[in-house]
């Protein structure tokens, strides 16, 4: 019995507070104390628990409450009561759950960030290029670059052929130093470019496309790093565009 009280919703003290005002019948809490050897305070706060469940009631003789357990059958009405709170606990959480999503989309959010060494692996990032719909790179100047005039003259070449035959949008800003290349890719399908001031030049190129940001440093030992995080792939979407409003064709 004691175990269905519990399962119900009491703790320890309210079923043994319960139950023997039950034995007890209208009486004070004088013999409840007596009766489950509780210390006072204990038994005034949980039979303030139980008239508040509606599982006790009280009236005052002499100026002394007397307290009695309510009829067996007051259970119903407490599952009543304890089943509505649960109903409108469930229409509160409906209300929040789109906050609590975009919360957990924004912290489960996959991040990872994978570095490629030497020719093969710049080769593997210009292919995982090819499969976004639109590119946006701020190139590099390094003219002298070893690893870059030889992807220049071999894979470059590759990348931008599979990118008009898939019609992948590319824009992309170089330095001024490169306005020759500047007028090559502006005739290309698919394509925009600018040129940047001298005060833009670099040694290494960032690309930004879907929810990826590379970028690739150039030198003999050329290496990148690719980023997987649409956090930092917008911030550097919004940082292409305003270098983009600088750049001339």
């Amino acid at each position: 019995m004691e175990k269905v009280l519990e399962k119900v919703g009491l703790n320890k003290r309210e079923i043994k507070v319960y139950l023997a005002l039950l034995k007890l019948g209208t009486t004070t809490s004088k013999a409840i104390i007596e009766k489950t050897s509780f210390h006072r305070q204990i038994v005034y706060d949980v039979l303030e628990t139980l008239i508040e469940k509606g599982l006790v009631s009280f009236v005052i003789e002499s100026n002394r409450k007397h307290f009695k357990a309510s009829d067996p059958n007051q259970f119903i009405n407490f599952f009543n009561k304890k089943q509505q709170e649960i109903e409108n606990q469930k229409k509160e959480f409906k209300n929040i759950v789109p906050e609590l999503e975009k919360l957990r989309n924004k912290v489960s959010e996959i991040q990872e960030a994978t570095v490629f060494r030497g020719v093969k692996g710049i080769k593997t990032l210009l292919n995982d290029m090819l499969n976004s719909k639109e590119v946006f790179t701020i190139g590099s100047s390094d003219l002298e670059a070893e690893a870059f005039k030889y992807h220049l003259e071999f894979n470059i070449p590759q990348f931008h052929k599979i990118r008009e035959q898939k019609k992948i949008f590319f824009k992309v800003l170089l330095s001024e130093e490169w306005k020759p290349r500047v007028r090559e890719l502006n005739k290309m399908k698919y394509t925009e470019s600018k040129a940047l001031p001298k005060e833009f030049t670099s040694n290494f190129s960032i690309n930004i496309y879907e929810n990826k940001v590379s970028m690739i440093l150039w030198g003999s030992q050329p290496f990148g790093i690719l980023v997987k995080s649409q956090e930092i792939s917008d911030a550097q979407r919004k940082y292409f565009n305003i270098l983009w409003k600088i750049g001339k064709k």
